[in-house]
């Protein structure tokens, strides 16, 4: 009788570990110590006892302990099948159904009146257990579960859905288009060609053509060699003509031309940007078949998570050059 008390004793013991230790690590200690940093009275009274990085091995041995003890108890007095049986049923609590529960009012309020004596003993008990910090790091950490970008990105996706969630959806964007920055092609983001507002070299500057460039949109356009064509003979920046230009297109346009393949990554665009003076490059095809247009605004949705249409300058301007430098420096 006394061995069954004993072996029903430690089964207990072992029992209250495992809900402890559900409660205790429930939640990363980064953000237990954020809450206690904030006052949350459960972080300010658990985290003393966490922060020990040697306190998950003491758990985990008081937990092999009991255990091992309650289970050769019972196998001693139980028949063979019972006692093995009692043992299955011993460890899909302890290993299956406890760890995938949630953290009870109860664990909690119980892990919350032990921590301050778990603090207390390792404190003073340290020397002796700090040992046991060596044998959890001969164990790697936990697995993130990310293997590829779009696992990444799906983490992010599950992130903005967390009703705990304090990453702003802007933020959370910014990462996401961040992760897939370096897999953007241009062509993703090129205007096709027949989308693209285009000027010939002969067209007469007045406020007909002037209104027209204004209703397109656009802030830089593709002027062709005649009409009709695709070849390109220079960009015309919207800035550059005014109420008052007089003459034709090709009077004001620029006739340095860059291009870049529509399979280019996005990141080669936006170099381009920051060492020349052209705002729009010409996109071709890998044959070398002129496909469409790339504005440096169009590149720059590949990495920003605002709409530049509806931001002020100064803040677009700032958002851009740190951006650009980021991209060309490699930071």
């Amino acid at each position: 009788m006394s061995d069954f008390l004993a072996a029903g004793l430690c089964l207990l013991v072992a029992f209250t570990i495992l809900l402890l230790r559900k409660a205790y690590f429930n939640l990363p200690i980064y953000e237990l110590k954020r809450l206690a940093a904030k006052g949350d009275r459960f972080a300010k009274t658990v985290y003393p006892a966490i922060s020990y990085p040697a306190f998950r091995g003491l758990l985990w041995l008081l937990l092999a302990i009991f255990s091992a003890a309650a289970v050769v108890l019972l196998n001693h007095k139980l028949p063979f099948w019972l006692g093995v049986s009692a043992s299955v049923i011993w460890l899909w609590l302890a290993f299956s159904w406890i760890p995938n529960s949630r953290v009870s009012n109860v664990s909690r309020q119980l892990a919350q009146l032990m921590a301050p004596f778990f603090a207390w003993f390792l404190h003073w008990s340290y020397p002796l257990i700090k040992n046991l910090e060596k044998v959890q790091k001969r164990y790697p950490p936990r697995h993130t579960l990310v293997y590829e970008n779009e696992d990444l990105r799906a983490l992010l996706r599950y992130q903005a859905t967390q009703t705990d969630n304090r990453i702003t959806a802007r933020q959370l964007e910014q990462i996401s288009k961040a992760v897939a920055f370096d897999q953007a092609k241009v062509g993703d983001y090129a205007k096709p060609w027949k989308a693209s507002f285009k000027l010939a070299e002969n067209d007469l500057i007045g406020p007909k053509l002037l209104d027209e460039l204004h209703r397109s949109g656009q802030n830089d356009f593709l002027v062709l060699k005649q009409q009709n064509s695709r070849e390109v003979s220079g960009i015309l920046s919207r800035n550059a003509v005014g109420l008052q230009s007089e003459g034709r297109v090709k009077n004001f346009m620029n006739s340095d031309v860059g291009y870049i393949a529509k399979d280019e990554p996005i990141e080669n665009a936006l170099i381009q940007f920051a060492h020349g003076d052209n705002r729009l490059l010409v996109v071709t095809t890998r044959g070398g078949t002129v496909s469409g247009s790339i504005s440096l605004k169009d590149a720059l949705a590949a990495l920003l998570s605002f709409d530049i249409d509806k931001t002020e300058p100064k803040v677009i301007m700032e958002s851009v050059a740190d951006e650009l430098k980021q991209v060309v420096t490699g930071q």
